[in-house]
């Protein structure tokens, strides 16, 4: 009788509820809107933008820590968005991470 009921509620009663409502409920279409706001193609602006900091990163030394907050975080920002991190880090990074993991 158990399976009985379970194959009527998963397979009878579930679908037909599905069914039934003919309208989407508010907001499952956010994800197609935003989507449709997005360009053609824009894997070129988000190349474009990882190459400048890539590049300003291997140039720009690292902000002394008593330097103006803003500049500290713009240099962490490019410094992601540039992806060096790891093997590509700067000298002067590699260095303050050695002399903080020595403290």
């Amino acid at each position: 009788m158990k399976r009985a009921a379970w194959f009527l509620l998963c397979f009878g009663l579930v679908p037909a509820v599905a069914f039934a409502a003919e309208e989407a409920p508010a907001g499952a279409d956010l994800a197609g809107y935003l989507i449709e706001l997005l360009p053609d193609s824009f894997g070129g602006a988000v190349t474009l933008v990882v190459s400048i900091c890539a590049a300003v990163a291997a140039f720009w030394s690292r902000p002394a820590d008593d330097a103006n907050i803003v500049i500290r975080v713009l240099y962490a920002v490019v410094n992601a968005v540039g992806f060096n991190k790891g093997k590509a880090t700067n000298a002067d990074d590699a260095a303050a991470g050695a002399a903080k993991a020595g403290k």
